[in-house]
């Protein structure tokens, strides 16, 4: 699946209009595995139908972005696993659209 990584910088055209930068993107294989009813009611308003467990090889930042059947999603929070498991997990919460 493909994750958006941040953007490239914008900058300034001639007419001095700020153009905005070129999303970065890379593909990453990873596992993304809704939470079941039970986790949703033990965290308490935490986690929601709509977010998503993301476990993954290689380390995502705070806010980086991916769709993934038709749901678009963000990188929330992180949990390191990998002195257990060589496995980085996050919780990503689903959002309407992205920024």
């Amino acid at each position: 699946m493909t994750f958006i990584l941040g953007s490239t910088e914008g900058y300034w055209n001639d007419d001095g209009e700020l153009v905005s930068g070129e999303p970065v993107t890379e593909d990453r294989y990873c596992a993304v595995i809704p939470f079941d009813v039970n986790t949703i009611a033990q965290l308490g308003g935490v986690v929601t139908q709509s977010d998503r467990q993301v476990y993954s090889l290689t380390p995502f930042k705070h806010d980086d972005k991916f769709e993934h059947q038709g749901m678009k999603y963000k990188i929330d929070t992180s949990i390191d696993f990998t002195p257990f498991g060589d496995f980085y997990r996050y919780v990503a919460k689903g959002v309407s659209s992205f920024d």
